[in-house]
This record gives C-alpha cells, sequence and structure tokens, in this order.
C-alpha cells in the first residue's frame, strides 16, 4: 500500500497537462456579439491563449484571427508570410473585410481590418528577425512513456536477445511443442497471411532436441492471426503465445505482431494500457503535455507491470543479477540509494518479483526525464542520459542501446557526439520501424478504419497488409534510397503482397511477403496511391473527395481549416445516377460552405480515379470518371494560385515542387522529436532551407533536428 500511494503521489504530482491551444490553431472568431465595430467581443475560450479584445489593439486582434495561418510572428504558416506587403492601407482593408480569414470571411471589417491593415503596413511592430531571435525553446518537463516507447523498453529490460534480433522484416521462428498432439505426421501453420489453408500452409519440421516442431518463415510486417494444423485436420492456437483471440467457432486463435526487429513475445506489453490523448492537429502519439496519468491509469501500469515480472521471471530476466537491470531501466547510471532500496526488495520476501514490480512500475522507468543542468544564459541543457533517452526514443523509438548509454556517461554526447550516433542510429532495424510509425502517424492510416467496411475485398489480411506496405515503402526509401522527400509523392514503386495484388488488380504474387514492384501508372505517386492512404479517407461506402482533399491540406501542407458548423449538411446519398463528384459539387456550390470548401473539393476531386477501398476505377455507376484537379493555394491559403492536374501522378508533382509541402514535413518531423507542436517559425525556416540544400534528404533532416539546440536546451520553467 505504501508503495502504490508513493507511485500514485509521484506520478500524478508531475503528469503534465494541456495549456492552452497545443497546437496553435484555434478558432477563427466571428461576426455578431456586442462588440466593438466588425469585432466579436464575446470572450473566447480561456485557453486559447489569447486575451479578451476590449480595444483596437492590433497585436491581440492579429493574434485572434490571422496567426493561426500566418504565424505568431508573421512568417507564414498555412497562409503566407504577411512581411513587405505591396498594399495600400485602403487595399489590404478590403482584401481583409472580403477575403479574410479564409475559412471564415467577414470575421474581422470595419475598424478591425483598418486597424490590422495599417499595423501590418506600419512596420512599427516588425515581424521576429530570425538573425536576432534566440530558439523557442520547450519548458523543463518529464514525458510519459508512450505505448510504442513502453513496449520497446519492456522488451529491452525482459527480453534483450529478441529486442537486439536483426532479422528481416516480417520474420518469425514458429515452434509448436510435440507433447500437444503426440500422434502428428505432419504440422503447418495456416493463418491471415495463406488464407487460413492447411495446402499453403507453412512447414515445421520435428526437431529431436526441442521435441517440437518448428520453422522459420517471413510472413510480412503486421498483426497476424494463426493456428498450428497437425495433418491437416485438427487445429491448435500457440500454447506459447496468450495473445488471442475468440475465432468464432468457439476456439481460440493466437495473434502476432510483427515489425522490422523483433517478435514480443506474449503481444504487446502495452496492450492494457489506455490509448493516448492527441490534440486536435497534432498528428502523433507523443505529445508530451497531453500524456496524463490518473488513478486508473496508474492502477493499469500496476498490473501490467505484475503480469510482466511473471512474464520476466518465467524468461530468466535477471540472469542471476537482477541489479545489473537498473541502468537499462532507469536510462541513467542509479544512485546508491536507489541500489540499496532495490537489494532491499530482493532480500526481500518473493525477492526478484517484487523487484521486478517495482522497477516496472517506478515513475522512473515510466518517465523520461527532460529537466536538465544550468547552463548559466536562463536556459537548462539535457544531461547526458536525458540527451541519450531523447536521441534514442526519437530514432528508435526504443530506449539508448549500450554504446549511447556509454557514450552519456562519458560526456561525448556534444553536437558531434549526437551526430555520430544519430547516424549510427539510422542504421539498425529498429530505426526503419520508427520511420514506419512515423509515417502511419504522420499520414493518419493507424489504425485503418477499415472493420466498417462491408466490402469483403477489405478483410482483416488486406488490411494489416496495406498499412505494413505503406510503412515498409517509408522506412526503405529514406534508409536504401532514394532518400529524398521528393519521392516520398512521386515514386513509380510501390509494395504488395497476395492480398493488395488482389485489391490493385494485379497478377497474383507468390505469398504473405511483401515485395517491391513497379506500381501501375495510376499509383505511380508514391504515398498518394497506396491503398492504406485512399481507404483512410473516404466514407463506408463511397470515396470521399471532402476527406481526401482535407488529408492533402492538413497532412501534407499544415493548411489547417476550422471543422464544419453545425448546420452544414451530412454526406450526400449515394445517387446511382450521379456520380461522387457530381453529388459533392452539389452539396458544396452553396456560398455558405464556399469559402472553406474552395480549398477542399477541388483538390480532393483528383483522387476519384480511387473507390472508397482504394480500387482501381475508370467509371462510376456507369459513368466515365473526371480525375482532374486543381492544387489550389498550394503554398499558403489566400495566395490565389492555381495548379491544375489530372491524377495522383501529376499531383505527387505538384507537391514535391511546394515549399510549403516540404516546410511541412519539416515542420512533422520536428513535432516527431520534440512531442510538442514545434511551430517555432525560425527553426523550421532554417531546417526547411538546409533540407533543401542537401538536396532533400530526409536522413539529413532527422539528423538536423537532433544537433539543432531545441532538442537540448529547455526553458527555465518546469512544466506543471
Amino acid at each position: 500500500m505504501k508503495r502504490l500511494v508513493w507511485l500514485v503521489a509521484l506520478a500524478l504530482g508531475c503528469s503534465p497537462v494541456i495549456e492552452g491551444d497545443p497546437d496553435g490553431m484555434g478558432g477563427t472568431g466571428g461576426t455578431g456579439g456586442d462588440g466593438i465595430d466588425g469585432i466579436d467581443a464575446s470572450a473566447p475560450d480561456p485557453d486559447d491563449g489569447i486575451p479578451p479584445v476590449e480595444a483596437l489593439d492590433a497585436a491581440a486582434l492579429y493574434a485572434r484571427h490571422c496567426a493561426m495561418c500566418h504565424g505568431p510572428a508573421r512568417l507564414g504558416g498555412a497562409g503566407p508570410a504577411l512581411v513587405e506587403l505591396d498594399y495600400t492601407v485602403a487595399a489590404l482593408t478590403a482584401r481583409i473585410t472580403d477575403t479574410m480569414p479564409p475559412a471564415n470571411p467577414g470575421a474581422c471589417v470595419g475598424d478591425c481590418a483598418a486597424t490590422l491593415a495599417d499595423w501590418l503596413l506600419d512596420g512599427a511592430d516588425a515581424p521576429l528577425d530570425c538573425a536576432e531571435a534566440a530558439p523557442e525553446l520547450l519548458p523543463r518537463r518529464l514525458r510519459l512513456l508512450t505505448r510504442r516507447e513502453y513496449d520497446a523498453a519492456v522488451r529491452d529490460l525482459l527480453w534483450p536477445d529478441a529486442a537486439e534480433a536483426d532479422a528481416p522484416c516480417g520474420q518469425i521462428t514458429f515452434a509448436f511443442p510435440a507433447e500437444v498432439d503426440r500422434g502428428a505426421d505432419r504440422v503447418v501453420v495456416a493463418g491471415t497471411f495463406n488464407d487460413w489453408s492447411p495446402d499453403r500452409g507453412l512447414p515445421l519440421a520435428y526437431d529431436v532436441a526441442a521435441d517440437a516442431w518448428t520453422g522459420t518463415h517471413v510472413i510480412g510486417e503486421g498483426i497476424h492471426r494463426y493456428k498450428f494444423v497437425a495433418d491437416d485436420a485438427r487445429w491448435y492456437a500457440d500454447p506459447d503465445n496468450d495473445w488471442t483471440e475468440g475465432d468464432g467457432f468457439g476456439g481460440l486463435n493466437s495473434v502476432v505482431e510483427l515489425r522490422c526487429g523483433a517478435v514480443v513475445p506474449g503481444g504487446r506489453p502495452s496492450r492494457g494500457l489506455p490509448p493516448e490523448t492527441r490534440p486536435d492537429g497534432y498528428p502523433f502519439d507523443n505529445h508530451a503535455d497531453a500524456a496524463q496519468v490518473d488513478a486508473a491509469t496508474l492502477e493499469s501500469y500496476l498490473e501490467a507491470a505484475e503480469g510482466l515480472a511473471d512474464a520476466g521471471l518465467a524468461a530468466d530476466a535477471c540472469r542471476g543479477d537482477c541489479l545489473a537491470l537498473l541502468p537499462r531501466a532507469l536510462r541513467r547510471a542509479p544512485t546508491d540509494a536507489e541500489r540499496a532500496r532495490y537489494r532491499a526488495l530482493l532480500d526481500g520476501p518473493d525477492g526478484q518479483r517484487a523487484f521486478l514490480v517495482a522497477l516496472l512500475a517506478s515513475p522512473y522507468f515510466l518517465y523520461r526525464a527532460e529537466l536538465g543542468e544550468p547552463v548559466g544564459d536562463g536556459t537548462w541543457r539535457l544531461t547526458g542520459p536525458e540527451t541519450a533517452s531523447a536521441l534514442a526514443f526519437y530514432l528508435t523509438g526504443a530506449p539508448p542501446d549500450a554504446a549511447l548509454r556509454a557514450a552519456a556517461e562519458a560526456g561525448e554526447l556534444t553536437h558531434d557526439g549526437i551526430e555520430r550516433h544519430a547516424r549510427r542510429l539510422l542504421q539498425t532495424p529498429r530505426a526503419r520501424a520508427t520511420l514506419g510509425a512515423f509515417a502511419e502517424q504522420w499520414l493518419g492510416i493507424e489504425p485503418l478504419p477499415l472493420t466498417v467496411r462491408a466490402d469483403p475485398a477489405l478483410d482483416a489480411a488486406t488490411r494489416d497488409a496495406l498499412l505494413a506496405a505503406t510503412r515498409r515503402f517509408v522506412g526503405d526509401l529514406v534508409l536504401d534510397g532514394p532518400h529524398d522527400f521528393a519521392s516520398l509523392l512521386t515514386a513509380e514503386h510501390t509494395y504488395a503482397n497476395d492480398a493488395i495484388a488482389r485489391l490493385y488488380g494485379l497478377d497474383p504474387l507468390d505469398g504473405p511477403a511483401l515485395r517491391r514492384i513497379d506500381a501501375p501508372p495510376a499509383r505511380a505517386a508514391g504515398l498518394l496511391g497506396h491503398g492504406s492512404v485512399l481507404a483512410t479517407y473516404a466514407h463506408a461506402d463511397q470515396s470521399s473527395p471532402i476527406r481526401r482533399g482535407l488529408f492533402v491540406r492538413r497532412r501534407l501542407l499544415c493548411q489547417d481549416l476550422p471543422p464544419p458548423p453545425p448546420d452544414a449538411g451530412g454526406v450526400p446519398d449515394v445517387d446511382p445516377s450521379a456520380t461522387t463528384r457530381e453529388r459533392f459539387a452539389q452539396h458544396t456550390d452553396d456560398p455558405f460552405c464556399h469559402a472553406c470548401h474552395r480549398y477542399i473539393d477541388d483538390v480532393g476531386f483528383g483522387f476519384e480515379g480511387f473507390d472508397a477501398i482504394g480500387r482501381r476505377r475508370d467509371s462510376e455507376g456507369g459513368r466515365p470518371i473526371d480525375e482532374t484537379g486543381d492544387m489550389n493555394d498550394v503554398e499558403g491559403l489566400g495566395t490565389a494560385t492555381r495548379a491544375p492536374y489530372h491524377g495522383l501522378p501529376a499531383l505527387g508533382a505538384v507537391l514535391a515542387d511546394s515549399h510549403a509541402a516540404r516546410q511541412c514535413f519539416v515542420t512533422q518531423v520536428r513535432r516527431f522529436a520534440l512531442g510538442a507542436p514545434a511551430d517555432d517559425p525560425c527553426a523550421t525556416e532554417a531546417l526547411t532551407a538546409a533540407f533543401a540544400a542537401e538536396g532533400d534528404d530526409i536522413r539529413e533532416l532527422m539528423i538536423r533536428v537532433a544537433t539543432h539546440p531545441s532538442f537540448t536546451l529547455r526553458r527555465a520553467e518546469v512544466a506543471e
């Protein structure tokens, strides 16, 4: 009980909380109310970080109406930079009145528009000079491990041999104890990777020494369900795998998840933990301020620790010296007091189990510290072990390995040391897996929401294969070549197995393992042609130009738009006499909708060559498909530019040539690295310029993010 109370107090006492609008993409304001001429003077959300506008304060007006698109320093974001504007005050006032903000024109008119125009053109309050500006730093804080990071930390601690395995992506060794069926003459593995067919089962050979049927096979990345089949007739779940689910016939299927790296014994250690909270506009699972631990969450961590301790004992995790686990679990050298406390647990009743439970439930295991040491100029620099953890979790999704821990203890993680180890870590299988996780979250495709699809062509095996193909595509492109950003959107190759080939209408491929193939011409657009993307951004029974257009705006260009108003209407009913394009055009021709949908629909219509589950189509309801689109305002909402295109390869070429898309990708990488919105305009612009100068090499970008001052420096105040 004392330990529980201590854990509750410590975990709750240092849990971060959300402050303000975490993505800087708050509401757009509106008209009406009792405010000054043209200003909505109603009080904003008390947590949006913007004070009420009680007078004609130009800076406050800008923060409320403009900063969401043009950036807090007027250096651009979803919209263009507002510097050196070639307008008269009257012309800019008219532009603001008639068109700004794009999602809600009319929110700032009259004196509001005139005051803003004068302020923007006056130059008295000049925008931020990046040459003079210090980097915007995050506060000192503690970061709760994500479930992904928790899984890796547990694997390192309890199953280090499996965790370090350098096996091909999607390889697994099956073992079926012979004692389960002594009469078997033949044992194979059947599952989602071979359509549950014993005839196509993966063969196992009898190993006399192990008294088990064993075999190593590559079945591809993803989540797989399987059973052992003896003599083509008797089906068994894996007795050594406690991750199971009902098979629909009163029995159980065994489940395993394979990624580049290792197989997790017994499934994900974090499967009993609650999912992460992701604030609007932030795509990743690691938002530090959103991670909170309440009493119920703490109980789930304690239950997980107890179950994992039992698994660790079975795996002989201590290997004769439990105290040797402390540096790996704490991710730093333990203090003498800590060693003494854990030694006391080992010497007590049920010593090893009590030790493992305490270690796995310790806040020092569950949290990553980013507190640092004072530099002397009001900032704090992460310590060596803190830097090692930050670098390792960023690039590999896992705790620092032995070489990185040693470098941290030796004080070697300076700028050059960070760069050296970043290059080394990017060559590991775990970096490939982490790039896959980044891709899933950046694109918004995990978990692929296909369980609601009624189409049998999109079964669980196909869904998992589509996700694995996207992970593989990004990991291989970044680490094996051609390494560049443009290829993410223009590559003429893709990855497929039998299941994906059927969905794409290709000739059959041999087996469940993914292989690199030439993409069909209509899909030769990198990620844009992936079934995982096309099926995610659709409705259950029809394609969705709106969802696909918003995907491009939000995920690829970082151009956010507000949610539709309550009276915007729903999805148009399916009409067999009209194409999806015609139905959605009717739905959004209303001037009330046009302010936002002019930036969405024309982009999304170019995806109409693909149906709701990502199959290629040339006609709909007997009528030809029109897959022309317009990637308008690609460099920023309100720039009034056009970029007509036909089909996804042409759209990919427009985006690949876009500064906004490149800058958005830099922003997304920084967010993933820092666990925060990371919207410092000067840092983003400097990194974007370096990215372009280095041939858009994504590996070099990832290293530059790690060596940027904002990666290891923190503000003096501590996040609450």
